[in-house]
C-alpha cells in the first residue's frame, strides 16, 4: 500500500458488542473511553469517536514510519495491551468498511485495497445495524426484514444486487446499503476535537493593591493566550477574571464582548474599567484568568453600507457606557412579544448582523416616505372634544409646538391588556387607550390618544 491510498483503522473495546447476538455485554467504562482515545491520538490526530466503545482512526501517510500495514497493526494491538485494553482491529482502505470488519471479526484484521469487497461479502448483514447511526440508513428493521424474504443473508449476496432493480424496488435506502455493504464510504471521518482552555493563573509574592502591578500581570497572561487564539484563528467572546484577595475572599469580573477581540490593549482597557467601576475589597493575592474562545469575526465591507466601528472600539465604548450608567442600561433595544405600545426592551448589544441588510432595507423604501416620530415619553396635552367625542382642538404648553384646531381626524383605536399584571408602573401593568391621529390647521399630523382609566390626553408620536 503506497503513501497516497487511503487507510483507515478501527478500534472496538472487548467489552464492546462485537458479533452474535446471545451474548449481552456490558458497555465499556469512562477509564476505558479515556485510554482508547488516548491510544488513538499516539498514532494519529485524526481519529473519530464513532460510538461508545469504537473509536476510527486515519492512517495515511503511517506507512512510512512502518515497513508493512501489518507491521503497523501490530503496533497498534502492541500499544493497546501495554495500556491494559482488549481490542478488536482492522485496517482497510474505507472508513465503513473498517468498521464493520472491527465489528464483525474478533482480534485484528487486515485488508489489501483490492480484496475490500470480498473480506466482506462473508459477513452477515445483520452487522450493517453495529454501524454508528449517523452511517445506517432510516429504516433498518424493516430493510432487514425485506432481505431476509429475499434470500440476502450475507454483504456479498447483497452486493451481488443489480443495483438498478435494488434501487427502483427500495430507493435511495437501498442503494445507501448496497454501498456499504462493498465497503464504500457514505460519511466522511469526523475527527476529534479535544476541548481547549484558555486560561492561566499567576500567584503574587505578596499581596498587592491598585492597578498597576494588576496591569503588569494582565498583559503577561493576556499575551501568550492571544497568541494561542490567533494560531486557531479564534478571538475573545467572554473573560472572567478571579481576584482572590489576602482576606481569602474572591472578587469575580465577568465581560462579555459584543463583537470578538484579540487586542490585549482593548481586553485589559475592559477589565480597567470594570475594576474601576467594582473594586475589589482588599489586596489581591492571585489572580485568575478565563477566555472564552469564539471564531474570529470576519467581515467584508459594501461599497453601499457605511463601515462598521472596529471590535476595540466598540467594546471599549460599551464598557465606558455601562461604568457610567450601569450595565443594566446598556445595550441594544428588542422588540417584545407583546400588544403593548412601545413595548421594548434591552438586550447585550452586537455588531454583526446579515450581510447586506442595511443595503437591502434601504433600497425597498420609496423615495418620499413619512416617519412616525416617537414622543418618549409621551406629553400630557389638553384636548377639546366635540358632541361626538372627537378632538376638536389641541391645547398644549409652549415647550410643545403641537397646538391648534382639528382639521381631520381619523379614529379610535382602542387598545388594551395587561390587566393580569397589576396596576400600570413604570410603562407595566395594565393599559387602555383610544388613539386618533389628526391634522391641525397648522398643517401638523400627530398621533393622540386617551388613558381611558384616568380620562387623560397625550401627545404620542408626530408624522414627519
Amino acid at each position: 500500500m503506497d503513501d497516497s491510498s487511503t487507510l483507515y483503522g478501527s478500534l472496538v473495546a472487548a467489552t464492546a458488542p462485537v458479533s452474535g447476538r446471545a451474548v449481552e455485554v456490558p458497555a465499556p467504562g469512562a477509564d476505558d473511553e479515556a485510554s482508547l482515545r488516548a491510544l488513538a491520538a499516539t498514532f494519529t490526530p485524526r481519529y473519530e469517536q464513532a460510538q461508545p466503545g469504537v473509536v476510527v482512526l486515519d492512517l495515511r501517510g503511517l506507512t512510512r514510519l512502518f515497513s508493512t500495514t501489518d507491521a503497523l497493526a501490530e503496533a497498534i494491538r502492541h500499544d493497546a495491551r501495554g495500556r491494559g485494553l482488549r481490542v478488536h482491529l482492522a485496517l482497510a482502505a474505507s472508513r465503513v468498511a473498517s468498521l464493520l470488519l472491527a465489528l464483525a471479526r474478533p482480534g485484528v484484521t487486515v485488508v489489501p485495497p483490492d480484496q475490500t469487497a470480498a473480506a466482506l461479502a462473508p459477513l452477515p448483514v445483520w452487522v450493517l445495524e453495529r454501524l454508528p447511526a449517523r452511517d445506517v440508513p432510516s429504516a433498518p428493521d424493516r430493510m432487514r426484514a425485506t432481505l431476509a424474504r429475499w434470500g440476502v443473508r450475507t454483504l456479498g449476496a447483497l452486493a451481488a444486487l443489480p443495483a438498478a432493480d435494488l434501487t427502483a424496488r427500495l430507493g435511495r435506502q437501498g442503494a445507501a446499503w448496497q454501498a456499504l455493504a462493498v465497503g464504500r464510504d457514505q460519511q466522511p471521518l469526523l475527527p476529534q476535537v479535544p476541548e481547549e482552555r484558555f486560561d492561566a493563573t499567576y500567584d503574587f509574592e505578596w499581596p498587592v493593591e491598585g492597578w498597576e502591578p494588576l496591569s503588569f500581570v494582565l498583559t503577561r497572561l493576556l499575551e501568550p493566550l492571544l497568541a494561542r487564539l490567533a494560531q486557531r484563528d479564534r478571538a475573545v467572546a467572554g473573560l472572567h477574571l478571579v481576584l482572590r484577595l489576602a482576606t481569602q475572599a474572591s472578587h469575580t469580573c465577568h465581560l462579555e464582548m459584543p463583537s470578538p477581540l484579540r487586542e490585549v490593549r482593548a481586553l485589559r482597557t475592559l477589565v480597567q474599567l470594570s475594576l474601576e467601576a467594582h473594586p475589589p475589597d482588599g489586596a489581591t493575592e492571585r489572580v485568575t484568568l478565563t477566555l472564552d474562545p469564539t471564531p474570529g469575526r470576519v467581515l467584508q465591507h459594501t461599497l453601499f453600507a457605511r463601515p462598521h466601528p472596529t471590535p476595540e472600539q466598540l467594546s471599549t465604548l460599551v464598557a465606558r457606557l455601562g461604568a457610567l450608567m450601569g450595565p443594566e442600561q446598556v445595550g441594544a433595544p428588542a422588540t417584545l412579544d407583546s400588544h403593548r405600545p412601545g413595548a421594548c426592551a434591552l438586550v447585550p448589544f452586537r455588531l454583526d448582523q446579515p450581510e447586506g441588510a442595511e443595503g437591502e432595507a434601504a433600497g425597498r423604501l420609496p423615495a418620499q416616505v413619512a416617519a412616525l416620530r416617537r414622543v418618549r415619553p409621551p406629553v400630557a396635552v389638553r384636548v377639546r372634544v366635540g358632541p361626538t367625542r372627537q378632538p376638536v382642538e389641541v391645547v398644549a404648553d409652549r415647550a410643545v409646538p403641537v397646538q391648534g384646531r382639528v382639521r381631520a381626524c381619523a379614529g379610535p383605536w382602542r387598545t388594551s391588556g395587561g390587566w393580569w399584571e397589576g396596576a400600570a408602573t413604570c410603562g407595566q401593568g395594565h393599559w387602555s387607550r383610544d388613539e386618533w391621529d389628526v391634522a391641525l390647521d397648522q398643517g401638523v399630523i400627530c398621533r393622540l390618544f386617551r388613558d381611558r382609566s384616568t380620562d387623560t390626553w397625550f401627545l404620542d408620536a408626530v408624522v414627519d
